[in-house]
């Protein structure tokens, strides 16, 4: 597991490395879990920069990566809540959520931690080998064992072999937790 502590003390501090890699590490997921709030509906990157902005504004401390994780996913979450209102979306999208399963704050801590793990599972697909690295991004895209073997150029062995290597790495890497969020949520790519 990483030590955070180094990387929140630069951050508190604004130093410019660690603001590098808040957004290497926090903007991607954070930016899937807009575009799920809002089912793609507006731009999920103007929101995810505004939050980051707002963070480098402020004169927030914190305490450790949690406590981060916690604001930015709120933070995200709220601005995105506000913006649909703002832009007189509310009443059709809630109407869709209502009409599916009501829009709870449970189902926005779901989806943050589907996006959290996405994230740690694409930052350790990048110890892969590239043809490892290309068969897991395209699992995850949600593409199968016969259409990635088609786009990539090879057999349908190939790809369920590179997949078992890759599943491997990412299960001793990631350890019991992880394994299972990742089981939890993507059940159909593993």
């Amino acid at each position: 597991m990483r030590d955070y502590t180094q990387f929140i003390t630069e951050l508190n501090k604004k130093k410019e490395t660690a603001w590098l890699y808040l957004y290497e590490e926090f903007y991607p997921a954070l930016c899937a879990y807009a575009a799920k709030l809002t089912h793609g509906d507006v731009g999920v990157e103007d929101i995810v920069q505004e939050c980051m902005i707002g963070l480098w504004d402020s004169s927030l401390q914190f305490a450790n990566v949690n406590a981060l994780a916690a604001w930015l996913y709120k933070a995200v979450y709220n601005r995105t809540l506000n913006l649909i209102r703002d832009r007189g979306n509310a009443r059709r999208l809630l109407g869709n959520y209502s009409s599916e399963m009501p829009y709870t704050e449970e189902m926005a801590i779901d989806l943050a931690i589907e996006e959290t793990v996405i994230a740690k599972l694409r930052l350790l697909l990048m110890e892969l080998s590239d043809q490892q690295q290309q068969i897991m991004n395209l699992s995850l895209d949600g593409l199968k064992v016969k259409e990635i073997a088609q786009i990539l150029g090879v057999s349908e062995n190939t790809v369920k072999m590179q997949k078992k290597r890759a599943y491997a790495l990412v299960r001793e890497r990631m350890g019991i937790v992880w394994g299972v969020l990742l089981t939890t949520f993507f059940s159909n790519y593993f």
